[in-house]
């Protein structure tokens, strides 16, 4: 029996062409073939390729955001960490979908869909959340916590982009790596590292 035909559906079929085949790989024909309808049945739920494309990352953005929501620690500073390390293990863990996501198409997480933020927006609020809780209880230098989110997110994203384009590294080395530049960029944090200079 057919499965109902949503946004969902064609954004989970997209989805398993781009980790099997690649980017390039899909296409509005392409996910027709693969559920067995026509293309002009998809544009009742998705506008174009870069709409469909979308549908892809909004449910891959609020599986890593559902995956923040789920650490278990009532330490703000512990928190942020389990966060980054969750954001390197998917960048790690899906890296056709990370690099569709924030390096070929990063328009993708950075422009709202009609009437919603920007995807990527989902992530940064989760750090800004997460500093605040670490400043409340002053363990961050206080400040500006949307600047502090984008730096510890940097730090994370810069780790997974690393690890993606460079030499391959054995996974204990991995491992440190992240833990080493997330811990590095906290420390800053805590430390009150953040300066800002006037134009």
């Amino acid at each position: 029996m057919r499965q109902p035909l949503n946004r969902e559906a064609i954004a989970a079929a997209a989805r398993e062409i781009l980790v099997r085949e690649g980017l390039h790989a899909v296409s509005l024909r392409r996910v027709a073939s693969v559920l067995g309808v026509t293309a002009p049945a998809l544009y009742a739920h998705v506008i174009d390729k870069r709409d469909l494309l979308q549908g892809i990352v909004e449910q891959e953005i609020n599986g890593l955001v559902q995956r923040f929501e789920e650490v278990q620690t009532e330490d703000p500073m512990q928190h942020l960490q389990a966060m980054c390390r969750a954001y390197v293990d998917y960048g790690l863990q899906n890296p056709d979908l990370f690099r569709a996501m924030f390096l070929f198409r990063p328009e993708l997480t950075a422009e709202p869909r009609a009437g919603q933020p920007a995807l990527g927006a989902k992530i940064h609020t989760a750090f800004v959340d997460s500093v605040r809780r670490a400043q409340q209880h002053q363990l961050i230098e206080d400040g500006d916590p949307e600047l502090a989110a984008l730096t510890i997110w940097t730090t994370a994203h810069g780790v997974v982009t690393t690890l993606l384009s460079g030499p391959p590294l054995h996974i204990e080395l991995r491992k440190r790596l992240a833990d080493t530049a997330v811990n590095a960029a906290l420390t800053g944090l805590r430390h009150g590292a953040l300066v800002t200079t006037a134009a």
